[in-house]
C-alpha cells in the first residue's frame, strides 16, 4: 500500500480520511502496518492490502463469499468451461468496456468486486502502452479472490491498488472515479439498493457506473438454448434490478452483452 492508496480511501466507520501510523517517506510502499482515522478508528494493512471492513456482513453474504474463497484458486479454469457453456468467449467479451474509456487524460476506475482481476486484465490487452494513465482498484470481501487478483497483477506491468473492503460501505471518498465497475455477484446480494447506492456515491457527475451478472435478454428467454442454461444455473433467470435503482441515478441504459447471456445496466448522476 502506497500514499496515493491511501488518498483514495475514507474510514468506512466514519467516513474520516485515514493515515498511515507513523507516516509514509516518499516512495515507500507499505507490506504489513496500521492505518486510522482522526477519532482513532484503525485498520490494519497486510501483505500491501488494507483491510477496511465495516460493519461486520451479512450471514447471506458471508454464505457467497465463502463459496468464492474456496474456488478462487480454480476460478479463472472454471470460467473457461463458464465460456464453452454459454457459447462466448467471456475474456474477449470483458474488452468490450473499453468503450467507455476517455480516449485521453487520466482515468480513476475502481472495480467493486475485483475477483481476479479478469477486468483488468481485459483493460491492459486493450491499453498496453497507455497504462500510466490509468489509476486503478480493486476492492472485495474474498479475501482468496484478491490473495489471486495481487498475484496476476504483480506479473503484469501496471498498477493497481487492492482493499479488503465490503461493496455495502465501500472506504473510498465520495465522487472520486470516472468509472466504478461491477460484473457477477450483484444478483446474490442481500441489499442491491444499498450497494447500488454506493456505487453512484463513488463516481464523479462526469462519470458512469457499470453493473453486468447474469441474467438472458427477453429474445434468449424464448429459446431452446436459453430455456437449457436457466435449467442447469437458475441465476440466468435473474432480470435487471432496475427496482433498486437509487433515486439520483440517471441516464440509465440496458442492454444484453455476452451472447444476450448477462445484462448489462449503466447510469450517472
Amino acid at each position: 500500500m502506497n500514499e496515493a492508496h491511501m488518498k483514495a480511501l475514507r474510514c468506512p466507520q466514519c467516513g474520516k480520511n485515514l493515515h498511515l501510523n507513523g507516516g509514509f517517506t516518499p516512495g515507500e510502499e507499505i507490506v504489513d502496518g496500521q492505518i486510522s482515522c482522526e477519532k482513532g478508528h484503525a485498520w490494519d494493512i497486510t501483505n500491501r492490502i488494507p483491510s477496511l471492513v465495516y460493519p461486520q456482513i451479512r450471514k447471506e453474504d458471508a454464505k457467497w463469499i465463502a463459496e468464492y474463497d474456496e474456488m478462487a484458486e480454480k476460478y479463472d479454469e472454471l470460467v473457461k468451461q463458464y465460456s464453452e457453456f454459454l457459447g462466448v468467449d467471456l475474456m474477449e467479451e470483458r474488452s468490450n468496456f473499453s468503450q467507455f474509456i476517455p480516449i485521453e487524460g487520466p482515468v480513476r476506475i475502481i472495480d467493486v468486486s475485483i475477483g481476479t482481476a479478469a477486468n483488468f486484465m481485459a483493460l491492459y490487452d486493450s491499453f498496453k502502452k497507455q497504462m500510466g494513465r490509468f489509476n486503478l482498484h480493486g476492492m472485495d470481501l474474498s479475501t482468496g479472490m484478491l490473495k489471486v487478483s495481487q498475484r496476476k497483477i504483480d506479473k503484469m506491468d501496471f498498477d493497481v491498488s487492492l482493499t479488503y473492503g465490503s461493496v455495502f460501505n465501500p472506504p473510498y471518498q465520495s465522487n472520486f472515479f470516472d468509472i466504478v465497475l461491477h460484473t457477477g455477484g450483484i444478483n446474490t446480494f442481500s441489499d442491491i439498493h444499498g450497494a447500488l447506492n454506493e456505487m453512484l456515491r463513488l463516481v464523479k457527475s462526469s462519470g458512469v457506473v457499470i453493473v453486468v451478472d447474469e441474467g438472458l435478454s427477453p429474445r434468449m428467454r424464448k429459446t431452446d438454448k436459453g430455456r437449457g442454461i436457466i435449467k442447469a444455473n437458475k441465476l440466468f433467470e435473474a432480470r435487471p434490478p432496475l427496482q433498486f435503482l437509487p433515486i439520483k441515478a440517471q441516464n440509465l441504459e440496458v442492454s444484453y452483452v455476452m451472447n444476450e447471456t448477462f445484462y448489462q445496466m449503466t447510469f450517472t448522476k
